[in-house]
C-alpha cells in the first residue's frame, strides 16, 4: 500500500480531478441551503391531509428520504415508505402524498412511478435540479422544489435529506427541525478538525489505511441501519470497492450463523458497527453479543460512534466521517472518486435496449 497519495494536500488534490472532496466538505453548506429553500416553498395545505406517504427515488435521491423516515419514525402519524423501483405500490391513491425525488430529473425508475402516481390522482410533489421531472411538474402545475448543485447525486445528501425533512415539517407531519439542524452543523464543524486533508492526526486516513484492500461489511440499527446502506453505497461509488451491509436485529436471525465460513472471510472482510447512544437498549446488547461471535470467527470489527445532542447530529457526523474515509480509500485504490463509468455503461445499454 502506497500511502503517499493521501499524505499531502497536493497529492490529494492531484488524485481528485472531479473535486469529490469539495462536495464532501459541502455537506453543511448543502443542509443550510436546502433548509432555506424549503422554508421559502409554498405547499398546498391539502397535501398534509393524506393516509400515507411514498417517496420515489433511486440511489442518492432515495437515501435522503430513508434518513428522513428513520429520523421521524417516532412521530409520523401516517406510514412513510421509500420506493426504489419502477412503478408505485398498490396502495397509492388520491389519499396519498407522493414525493418524487430525482437529482437529475431523468431517473428512469422514478419517472415510471411519477407517471403511475399521476394516473391514480395522488398528491404529487417533485424535488429535483431539473430534467423531465421539473418540466412535467411545471406543465401540470404541481408543487416543485428545485435546487442547483453540480455533483454526482450521491454527493448531494444534504439536499435530498433536508428538503424532505423540511417538506414533512411544513405539511404538519413532523416537528420543525431548524434549531436541531443548527446544532448538528456545529458538531460537524468540530469533526472537520479530525478528518480534513491537512490534519496532522487524521482519524479518517487511519481508518482508510486499515480498510484498504478489504471488503467492509457494515452493520447498523434504526437510523444507523439506513446509514449502513449509505456507507456501503459510498464504498461502491467513491472507492470502486466491494462492500455489503446488514441491519440489526434482522442480522441476528441469519447473518451471524454465516460468520465462520469460508475461512478467507477473515482475511478479506472487516465489519463496521455503526453505533448510536440512542440505539434501542436491546440492540445495544445485541451488538455486544454480535462482536463476541465475530471474535469467535476471527473476523476483524470496529465500532464507529459520534456524540451529538440529536440523532440528526449523529447521522450528519457519521456521514461526514465515512464519506471522507471512502474518499481516502478511493485514492489508496488508485481510483478517481467521482466517475461512475459502470453506471454510465449500464444506462447506455438500457437506452439501446
Amino acid at each position: 500500500m502506497d500511502t503517499s497519495v493521501i499524505e499531502s494536500v497536493e497529492a490529494i488534490k492531484k488524485a481528485d480531478p472531479g473535486e469529490m472532496l469539495t462536495k464532501i466538505k459541502d455537506l453543511p453548506l448543502q443542509v443550510r441551503d436546502a433548509w432555506k429553500i424549503v422554508q421559502a416553498a409554498t405547499l398546498p395545505p391539502a397535501y398534509g391531509d393524506v393516509r400515507n406517504i411514498t417517496i420515489l427515488g433511486m440511489g442518492g435521491s432515495a437515501i435522503g428520504g430513508e434518513f428522513a423516515g428513520a429520523l421521524l419514525a417516532d412521530e409520523l402519524k401516517v406510514p412513510l415508505n421509500v420506493h426504489r423501483d419502477y412503478g408505485i405500490p398498490g396502495y397509492v391513491s388520491r389519499d396519498s402524498l407522493v414525493i418524487v425525488s430525482s437529482f437529475s430529473g431523468n431517473t428512469e425508475e422514478t419517472l415510471s412511478g411519477f407517471e403511475e402516481a399521476k394516473k391514480r390522482g395522488a398528491k404529487i410533489l417533485a424535488i429535483t435540479t431539473g430534467g423531465k421531472l421539473a418540466e412535467d411538474a411545471k406543465t401540470l402545475r404541481l408543487p416543485l422544489i428545485t435546487f442547483g448543485y453540480h455533483a454526482q447525486p450521491r454527493a448531494a445528501l444534504g439536499y435530498s435529506m433536508t428538503l424532505v425533512l423540511g417538506v414533512l415539517g411544513k405539511l404538519g407531519f413532523a416537528r420543525d427541525m431548524g434549531k436541531e439542524i443548527d446544532q448538528a452543523l456545529k458538531d460537524v464543524a468540530k469533526l472537520e478538525e479530525r478528518v480534513h486533508e491537512g490534519a496532522r492526526t487524521n482519524d479518517a486516513k487511519k481508518l482508510a489505511a486499515e480498510l484498504y484492500g478489504r471488503i467492509p461489511v457494515v452493520f447498523g440499527a434504526g437510523a444507523m441501519g439506513v446509514m449502513a446502506r449509505r456507507v456501503k453505497d459510498q464504498w461502491n461509488e467513491n472507492a470502486k470497492n466491494w462492500a455489503h451491509y446488514d441491519v440489526m436485529s434482522e442480522l441476528n436471525h441469519n447473518a451471524v450463523v454465516g460468520f465462520p465460513h469460508p475461512p478467507i472471510a477473515r482475511d478479506a472482510q472487516t465489519v463496521l458497527l455503526l453505533r448510536s447512544r440512542r440505539d434501542n437498549p436491546r440492540h445495544q446488547i445485541r451488538f455486544e453479543v454480535t462482536k463476541e461471535l465475530l471474535d469467535r470467527a476471527q473476523i476483524p470489527h470496529k465500532d464507529l460512534q459520534f456524540d451529538g445532542d440529536s440523532l440528526l447530529s449523529e447521522i450528519l457526523q457519521m456521514t461526514y466521517f465515512t464519506d471522507y474515509v471512502s474518499f481516502y480509500v478511493a485514492l489508496l485504490n488508485g481510483a478517481d472518486p467521482s466517475p461512475v463509468t459502470s453506471i454510465d455503461y449500464l444506462k447506455d445499454r438500457l437506452a439501446k435496449a
